[in-house]
């Protein structure tokens, strides 16, 4: 690419020239849009003279996601002294950051055609790598909390989009990377035209998500190649990079923890500036917020 600096449509005209990136392009084309309930979230919150009311009457137009904020507003993780009953109520004391989160995280959910096993670890994995982005950042101050949360939160949205696209391929793909029968990046290519992360980066440029979102979904197993679109983007991309780490570690979205894994010696680590006690902090405190968060978008 001849630019240093990723944009929607150098991502475009970049796929022009790689059939890979192409491909994935092509197939998105028959995933549903955004749905509108985080599509016109998104447009509200745009504006400067946004108010609770409104941002709640949009919320309120999907029972399930008005139901998940309320849920999370009420649950002791929040230790909130009084009930709250309507969304008003929770966008006032939850802040429109954590609302954000929560319409988004359930926007993943609702993208699901189903919710069977495959799919609650899908939901699992991509909660726990944003609770993890955003701690991170907060501790090192590298990037912007709540933009981190979504870079982990949709770092692996090119999964749930496989799965959507032909979910009897990618069962036979969980299968075989559970029975260890290669890396994944080569069984994905047995049953796709394309990567996980070549896919999820093209389903965020349909959507119109931030150049840097797409970056660091396209780069996250990768995110030394992600410095030639930017500091912002590269940046991104190792926080995201190293909150999948932290995943694998604690077990989010897997069938056990790999406790035998050393993030204290990852390179991201020292890349982002993150002390051996925030490591500490992180691997004892977010199991907790993992939890709380589950349980307010799993029933």
């Amino acid at each position: 690419m001849s630019s240093m600096q990723l944009t929607t449509e150098s991502f475009t005209e970049w796929a022009e020239s790689d059939p890979e990136l192409s491909c994935a392009l092509t197939a998105v084309q028959d995933l549903p849009a955004m749905t509108d309930i985080v599509s016109d979230f998104l447009i509200t919150i745009e504006d400067p003279d946004w108010g609770a009311k409104s941002v709640a009457q949009v919320i309120a137009r999907d029972p399930a996601v008005a139901a998940s904020v309320l849920k999370a507003a009420n649950s002791s993780y929040y230790s909130f002294q009084r009930q709250i009953n309507d969304l008003e109520g929770a966008i006032a004391v939850l802040g429109l950051a954590t609302i954000k989160s929560l319409v988004l995280t359930a926007g993943v959910k609702n993208m699901n055609k189903r919710f069977g096993l495959i799919e609650k670890l899908l939901l699992e994995d991509a909660i726990g790598c944003a609770l993890c982005a955003r701690e991170i950042a907060r501790k090192t101050g590298c990037y912007n909390p709540e933009e981190a949360f979504l870079g982990g939160l949709l770092r692996h949205i090119g999964k749930i989009a496989m799965n959507n696209l032909d979910s009897e391929k990618y069962s036979q793909l969980v299968q075989g990377v559970y029975n260890d029968e290669g890396e994944l990046a080569i069984l994905e290519r047995k049953h796709f035209p394309y990567s996980h992360a070549a896919i999820g980066a093209a389903l965020l440029n349909h959507w119109n998500i931030s150049p840097q979102l797409v970056a660091s979904t396209l780069f996250h197993n990768d995110p030394a190649s992600c410095e030639k679109m930017g500091d912002m983007a590269g940046t991104m991309a190792k926080l995201v990079h190293l909150s999948g780490v932290f995943c694998i570690r604690l077990g989010f979205g897997q069938r056990t923890p790999r406790e035998d894994l050393d993030v204290y010696r990852h390179p991201g680590t020292e890349f982002l500036g993150l002390e051996e006690e925030d490591i500490d902090d992180i691997l004892h405190d977010i199991p907790e917020a993992f939890v709380h968060t589950c349980n307010s978008f799993m029933g």
